[in-house]
C-alpha cells in the first residue's frame, strides 16, 4: 500500500512538473534576423535595333548640325509643348523638326522619294518591310531609372510599327491605310516617344502631353495648327491626285461652333461612363489614350447644333500636327475623310483638341464642283 502512495506521489510530481515548467522558465524567442527589402526590378525586354541610318543619327544632335546638312529652316513655330517646329524645304515632300533648347528630338518626313530615309522607301509595303527586318512588338525601355513597357498591337504592327536605332533613336513608320504603302515616318528620341506615345504602356507612364506654355499666345498657336493641317490634308491630297477641298466661311463657321458646344457642355452628346472616360482624359495627366467621338456621338452633336455634314470626327490630343494627321492615316475610319471627291472642308482647333468636319459642296449659279 506504501509503495503503491509513492508511485502515485512521483507520477503526480512529474505530471505537475511537466505542465508548469514551460510555463514558469518559458523557451528563449529566437532571433529573426531581418533582411532588407529589395526593391522589385523589372528587366527591359530584349528588343532589335538596327544602324541609325536615315534622319535617326540627327536625333539628339543640335539644330546647328542638322541645318549645316539641309541649310536654314523656311520657318519656325511654338507647339504650346515646350518643343518649336521648324519647316525645311525638300524637294520631293515636306520635312518638319522638333527642337527643345537648341537639340532636334524629333524629325517627320514624307515624300514621293527621299534617300535619306533607307532602309525604308516610301511607297514600300508592310509586307516587304516584315520581308526585310524583324520587327519587334514588345520594347522594354529605363526612362529617369524607371521601366516602361511598350507593347504594339496587331494593328500597331500592320499600321505603324517601332523601329528602334543603335543611337537610342525611334522611328514610326506610317502606312496608309487605304493604299498599305509607307506613307510618311517619324524620327524621335525616347522623351518625344513617350510623350506622343500611340501605343499601349503595360507598365510605367507616359509623359504628360498637357503641359502647356502658357506663356505662349494660344489663339496664334491654333490658328497655325489649324492652317498646318489644312495644308497637310492638300498635300495628302494631291499625292493621290485628287482635287483640293474647298474652304469656306460657312464650314469653318460650322466647325468651330461644334468645337465649343462640345468642349462647353460635353455631356449633352457623350452618355455616363464616356462622360467619366472624357473627363478623366483632360484631368489625369499621367495617361496616353486618345479620345475620338464615335460615329453616333458626332451624330447627335451635329443633330443638336442643327448643322447638316457629311462626315467628320473629333480627336484629342494633338500635340505635333503632323504627327497626328499621319496617325489618322493609318487608321480606316479616318483616312476616308481625306480621300473621294472634293467637298467643303474645315478644321478647329482649341489647344490639344480638333475637330475636323466635311460638308458637302454647294454648287451654285457659276460654281462647279473642283
Amino acid at each position: 500500500m506504501k509503495r503503491a502512495i509513492g508511485f502515485i506521489s512521483i507520477f503526480l510530481c512529474v505530471l505537475i512538473g511537466y505542465y508548469i515548467q514551460p510555463i514558469l522558465f518559458p523557451p528563449a524567442t529566437p532571433t529573426v534576423k531581418k533582411i532588407p527589402e529589395q526593391p522589385l526590378r523589372h528587366h527591359a525586354l530584349k528588343y532589335e535595333q538596327i544602324p541609325a541610318t536615315g534622319f535617326a543619327p540627327f536625333i539628339g544632335q543640335s539644330v546647328a548640325q542638322f541645318e549645316q546638312t539641309f541649310g536654314l529652316a523656311e520657318k519656325s513655330e511654338p507647339s504650346g509643348f515646350f518643343f518649336e517646329t521648324r519647316f525645311y524645304s525638300l524637294a520631293t515632300g515636306r520635312l518638319a523638326v522638333n527642337s527643345e533648347e537648341g537639340v532636334v528630338v524629333g524629325i517627320n518626313v514624307v515624300a514621293k522619294s527621299e534617300p535619306k530615309v533607307a532602309p525604308f522607301t516610301f511607297g514600300m509595303t508592310n509586307e516587304q518591310l516584315f520581308a526585310n527586318m524583324n520587327l519587334s512588338a514588345n520594347f522594354g525601355v529605363t526612362y529617369d531609372e524607371e521601366p516602361v513597357a511598350i507593347v504594339l498591337s496587331e494593328d500597331d504592327m500592320r499600321a505603324r510599327p517601332l523601329i528602334a536605332f543603335n543611337n537610342q533613336s525611334f522611328a514610326i513608320l506610317f502606312f496608309d491605310a487605304q493604299t498599305k504603302k509607307l506613307a510618311a515616318i517619324t524620327y524621335l528620341d525616347l522623351e518625344m516617344l513617350l510623350r506622343l506615345m500611340p501605343y499601349q504602356i503595360n507598365s510605367g507612364n507616359p509623359l504628360s502631353y498637357r503641359m502647356q506654355d502658357t506663356s505662349q499666345d494660344w489663339q496664334q498657336i491654333d490658328q497655325t495648327t489649324q492652317v498646318h493641317l489644312t495644308e497637310l490634308i492638300d498635300a495628302y491630297r494631291q499625292t493621290k491626285r485628287l482635287p483640293k477641298n474647298q474652304q469656306t466661311a460657312g464650314a469653318e463657321t460650322a466647325s468651330h461652333q461644334l468645337l465649343q458646344n462640345f468642349l462647353q457642355q460635353p455631356a449633352a452628346v457623350l452618355s455616363k461612363s464616356r462622360l467619366e472616360e472624357w473627363q478623366m482624359d483632360q484631368t489625369a495627366h499621367l495617361v496616353n489614350d486618345d479620345f475620338y467621338l464615335t460615329p453616333a456621338e458626332f451624330k447627335k452633336l451635329a443633330q443638336t447644333e442643327k448643322i447638316k455634314y457629311q462626315a467628320g470626327f473629333f480627336y484629342s490630343p494633338v500635340i505635333d500636327p503632323f504627327f497626328s494627321f499621319y496617325y489618322w492615316c493609318s487608321e480606316p475610319a479616318q483616312v476616308a475623310l481625306f480621300n473621294g471627291r472634293a467637298e467643303n472642308l474645315a478644321v478647329a482647333v482649341d489647344q490639344q483638341n480638333v475637330l475636323v468636319l466635311k460638308q458637302e459642296f454647294e454648287e451654285t449659279k457659276g460654281s462647279d464642283r473642283p
